[in-house]
């Protein structure tokens, strides 16, 4: 019987009047009541023994729980001076920035622009106070510059710069190509654009197919670098940037010094570091307050793709072989070229004289002149000015034309030395002449002498002979007859 059930009887035993009698069930069910009451009241005795011992127990933990905290208590005396003290000291530290650096890849093409976003907060995450704070960052490749809307202090190298913080605590970072120097952000976008152009059939852009390519030979890299030159022809802008990037990237000889490894690409990886401080005053005392650093990787393919369009010379030379073939036997053939390379190169970019320089140079080297001097002259004069031309590797013509007005001088100083050498052989021949008839002039003197003394020898035998001395006549005469005949033969 439970604890319940005994109650509902007693409350149904209750309830007597004097007189009543109480039947032997009642009896038996009071008593059996008094039973269960009895093994409740054992039952709680029993579980109060137990509780007892149990709270024994606790107040014996307790206890030693108070003394364990009473000697570990002791030693806090003077907590309040040691925060105090411990406040004082760590509150420079409080003040430093919370600095954090983000940016949408890690991984871009050279062309693209790579956008680091700074944000700067307390160290409990809280809005920094103002004044609003500087932010100085340092790159190791490539060239800086603020987002537009922020207040910022350049250098001159563009691999630095100081920008202020805006309202929302951050600071947008511009990160480009080192070889970009003065390009205008505008002819940047326009280049950018290419990029996002349709790489032929491949339905892939230009972007997607330089970052996925394994190297430059891939056949889609290849078909990516030929939807490039097409626009590299048909926009200015994108030629402005093209033809700005390939003078600072081979140093000015972009002829011969667009040199690549044809296998692999090229990578710049830039490390940029940012420190936060309060002011960009410099001879604030206040030191850096937050630092942050990010690596952010370009892909170079601009050289890859410039090599093989000047070298693609195929579509131009037929027309070159034809314009030299009209002018081959002009005197000023070379100057006629120059000018028709640098009315094209208008249209073409810097790439496209070169190409046209190299389909002219192609065009002048199968040129057979046999023995046509005129055509022998041309040749030699226009490829003698290509190769100088290519020998300093500069992408204008000044050299080539330089060198057909130097080689025109030269004809003329030729010409003239020949006149002179041709003068000087005929005076030559001339002294000669003068020097033979001079050594006639004497061999007929000393002739006239032996003439003259043969005669005045005659004379004195015709004067010595004696007409008596008739007997004798005969052999004078014959004397005097080959005294004359030594005379003649002198004389002729």
């Amino acid at each position: 019987m439970t604890l319940e059930q005994a109650m509902a009887i007693v409350a149904g035993l209750g309830g007597k009047a004097p007189g009543h009698l109480i039947r032997a069930e009642d009896w038996n069910a009071l008593v059996s009541v008094l039973d269960t009451y009895g093994a409740q009241i054992d039952a709680l005795d029993t579980g109060l023994q137990g509780l007892q011992a149990e709270v024994a127990t606790l107040a014996t933990n307790l206890q030693a729980a108070i003394v364990a905290l009473e000697a570990g208590v002791a030693p806090l005396e003077g907590l309040d001076e040691v925060v105090a003290r411990i406040d004082a000291e760590t509150a420079p530290l409080r003040e430093n920035y919370l600095l954090r650096v983000s940016t949408t890849s890690e991984n871009y093409l050279v062309g693209q622009v790579a956008e680091l976003v700074f944000t700067a907060t307390a160290l409990d995450g809280s809005p920094l106070p103002e004044p609003r704070p500087w932010l100085d960052v340092v790159t190791t490749w490539g060239r800086l510059r603020a987002a537009p809307g922020f207040v910022v202090r350049e250098n001159a190298e563009e691999n630095a710069l100081a920008v202020q913080f805006n309202n929302a605590g951050q600071v947008r970072v511009q990160l480009r190509s080192h070889f970009t120097r003065g390009i205008a952000a505008s002819t940047e976008a326009a280049f950018a654009g290419v990029l996002q152009a349709q790489a032929g059939s491949s339905g892939k852009t230009v972007m997607r197919v330089l970052q996925e390519a394994a190297s430059p030979q891939d056949p889609e890299a290849q078909m990516a670098f030929r939807s490039i030159s097409a626009m590299y022809e048909g926009n200015h802008s994108v030629r402005g940037f093209a033809d700005a990037y390939l003078e600072q990237y081979t140093g000015g000889r972009i002829i011969g010094g667009i040199v690549v490894s044809p296998g692999e690409w090229r990578n710049y990886r830039a490390t940029v570091m940012a420190f936060a401080k309060p002011d960009a005053v410099a001879t604030s005392p206040d030191p850096t307050r937050g630092v942050a650093t990010i690596q952010v990787n370009f892909r170079e393919w601009i050289p890859n793709w410039s090599f093989g369009h000047i070298e693609t010379v195929d579509p131009v030379l037929p027309d070159w072989s034809r314009l030299l073939e009209l002018n081959i036997r002009v005197p000023d053939l070379v100057h006629r070229m120059v000018s028709e390379l640098d009315k094209r190169a208008l249209n073409t970019g810097v790439l496209g004289r070169i190409r046209d320089m190299k389909a002219l140079d192609k065009a002048a080297s199968v040129i057979n002149p046999g023995n046509d001097t005129l055509i022998q002259h041309g040749k030699a004069m226009m490829q003698g000015a290509l190769q100088m031309q290519f020998a300093t590797g500069l992408a204008d013509t000044g050299v080539a034309g330089g060198y057909a007005r130097q080689a025109g001088i030269t004809q003329q100083v030729s010409q003239t030395a020949k006149a002179a050498q041709d003068t000087a052989l005929d005076a030559a021949t001339a002294k000669q002449a003068v020097t033979v008839l001079e050594n006639r002039v004497k061999a007929a003197e000393q002739t006239g002498k032996e003439i003259s003394a043969g005669l005045r020898s005659l004379g004195d035998g015709i004067n010595k002979i004696d007409v008596v001395q008739v007997a004798d006549l005969g052999s004078r005469l014959n004397a005097i007859n080959t005294s004359l005949s030594g005379l003649a033969s002198k004389i002729r």
